[in-house]
């Protein structure tokens, strides 16, 4: 049995290995605080570019089309000049008038009032499902199919709820721009139509605009020019589509600009489901009654709707009066 006894190693050979150890761990350490460092520096820089990166996507989102946007973030849409022919449903509209209430009221008042409408009716577009096409200064374009197609039927009734809607709003604001100084208020002509037209990206590959070209288009334009006063006035194409959602007046031919033959088109009265809830603002119950929220305009109001808003109040009156 043989003894084996480890290397001697000398005292000033230990010390030195020791220091040379605490050095390299003071290296590594202090390479660990500069990786440390680094890392959080770069934390920082990718934060401030996410934050940047999400600030231009949202400023993005408010100047182009929700549904547009949409298609550009899932990559169904692609920065080309392309287009196709496509069944769509065109909304028009603008304020009547808009020329004479801009000499009456002050530019910054007249701003305030004006980005409040085409926010309300931007908002609503964007709630039945419109691509909001553009501003032409108080006028509205919408679209409705594409990019996101549903079926013919349900956009040209989405594009009618959301006309109605709109048409209740602008009443609404109309008190506030008479106490702005617009003696008329706020009126909009509304016109609708449903055809085949030219959708896409138009322009350069610099700068581009997604619209809608076509003789379909320019007709839709016209409907909303010869529209009365707070009115809608629809094509006989979009008719046939929601016939059964509707009342309306006509049909009446009437000469366009620019299309040769007369056009078929309806004047919309209100919405069939809503006729039921509106034949009557009068409602008795208990010992009282209630009288729904009114909106009248001289204007704008048809016959049928001051005879039944005038039989609704001498009803009121007359349950006072006995009490």
């Amino acid at each position: 049995m043989s003894d084996t006894t480890p290397a001697s190693v000398e005292p000033g050979d230990a010390r030195r290995e020791v220091e040379r150890l605490r050095q390299e761990l003071r290296d590594l350490r202090i390479m660990y605080e500069n990786t440390v460092e680094h890392g959080t520096i770069i934390e920082d820089e990718l934060e401030e570019k996410n934050l940047r990166i999400n600030s231009l996507l949202a400023l993005m989102r408010t100047y182009v089309p929700s549904q547009v946007y949409d298609s550009i973030e899932t990559g169904k849409l692609t920065p080309q000049l392309t287009h196709k022919r496509r069944k769509l449903t065109m909304f028009f509209s603008d304020i009547v008038g808009f020329t004479n209430v801009t000499d009456t009221l002050e530019p910054e008042t007249l701003s305030a009032l004006l980005n409040e409408y085409l926010t309300q009716m931007s908002s609503l577009a964007g709630v039945y499902g419109g691509t909001v096409d553009k501003f032409i200064g108080d006028a509205i374009v919408v679209f409705f199919g594409d990019p996101q197609f549903i079926d013919d039927e349900t956009h040209a009734k989405n594009c009618v709820r959301m006309a109605v809607e709109m048409l209740e709003r602008t009443k609404l604001l109309s008190a506030k721009w008479r106490e702005a100084g617009a003696a008329d208020g706020l009126s909009v002509r509304i016109g609708i139509n449903t055809g085949y037209c030219t959708v896409g990206n138009f322009g350069s590959e610099a700068r581009m605009d997604y619209t809608i070209i076509g003789g379909e288009v320019n007709l839709t334009a016209r409907l909303e020019k010869i529209a009365d006063p707070n009115s809608i006035f629809i094509s006989e194409h979009t008719y046939a589509l929601v016939q059964d959602l509707v009342e309306v007046e006509g049909p009446r031919l009437v000469e366009v600009k620019g299309i040769h033959v007369p056009v078929r088109v309806y004047k919309l009265v209100g919405l069939k489901t809503e006729a039921a809830a509106r034949a009557s603002l009068y409602a008795e119950f208990g010992n009282g009654f209630q009288l729904r929220q009114l909106y009248y305009e001289p204007g704008s109001a048809t016959p049928r709707e001051r005879a039944a808003l005038l039989e609704d109040l001498h009803k009121a009156i007359s349950f006072i009066e006995k009490k």
